[in-house]
């Protein structure tokens, strides 16, 4: 996401520059008013929100992507910084995942029957 934004900027920077460049490569000399300069930066701010918006909207459906795949996360719990406890339904089965920062593990196979309480993701 941070290259996105970094991608994005330099594209803003860029067509900012743009008629700076064109303005020295032409002999003409040509007046550009403030109100020109205005609406090009608004359309560019208005372009930048769409990209933004968009960008939102995808990372959002793609959550909702993920769920339809057989897998889905039912609960949780949070051990450490990097570390988790899981457990997913995959197939009909649920399993109980080690989540660590280098590997995930399958500590157990649940029963199908099991009631979970609290809170579920």
């Amino acid at each position: 996401m941070l290259l996105v934004k970094l991608s994005v900027f330099a594209s803003f920077v860029s067509l900012l520059a743009l008629p700076v460049t064109v303005l020295a490569q032409t002999e003409q000399k040509a007046i550009v008013s403030g109100n020109d300069i205005g609406a090009m930066v608004l359309a560019l701010f208005a372009v930048l929100v769409v990209i933004v918006v968009l960008a939102s909207l995808l990372k959002r459906f793609n959550l909702k992507f993920q769920g339809a795949s057989g897998m889905k996360v039912l609960s949780s719990v949070s051990l450490g910084a990097k570390e988790r406890l899981v457990i997913v339904d995959v197939g009909g089965e649920k399993l109980l995942l080690g989540v660590t920062q280098q590997r995930i593990d399958c500590l157990k196979e649940l029963p199908s029957d099991i009631n979970l309480e609290g809170k579920k993701e």
